[in-house]
């Protein structure tokens, strides 16, 4: 059987761009919280971000990248840290601050 083809679909995929030019930083964490999210089934959907990799964005020339004010310009990889709760579990706890 012939699957008919549908040219939308094939223009979803993602075209990889290359990693922007940039030096690795250090840094250290200050806080990390996740964000909570009540879902329609009653379940609570918990997501954290957390940064892995911090790099000083490059010009051309090697220089270092700032916006138009001076501000240094950064790329960052992130890792996602998820949650998933029954309400009386998020109950037990949010009120502990030891959801983070």
């Amino acid at each position: 059987m012939a699957h008919a083809f549908n040219a939308l679909e094939e223009r979803l995929f993602m075209i990889p761009t290359p990693q922007p030019k940039g030096k690795l930083v250090g840094f250290k964490t200050l806080q990390e919280k996740f964000s909570y999210y009540a879902l329609d089934d009653g379940t609570v959907l918990g997501v954290k971000p957390s940064v892995v990799k911090v790099y000083r964005l490059q010009n051309p020339d090697n220089s270092l990248a700032s916006s138009p004010d001076g501000t240094p310009a950064y790329f960052y990889q992130t890792q996602n840290i998820t949650q998933v709760l029954k309400p009386e579990e998020y109950r037990s706890f949010k009120d502990d601050d030891i959801a983070q």
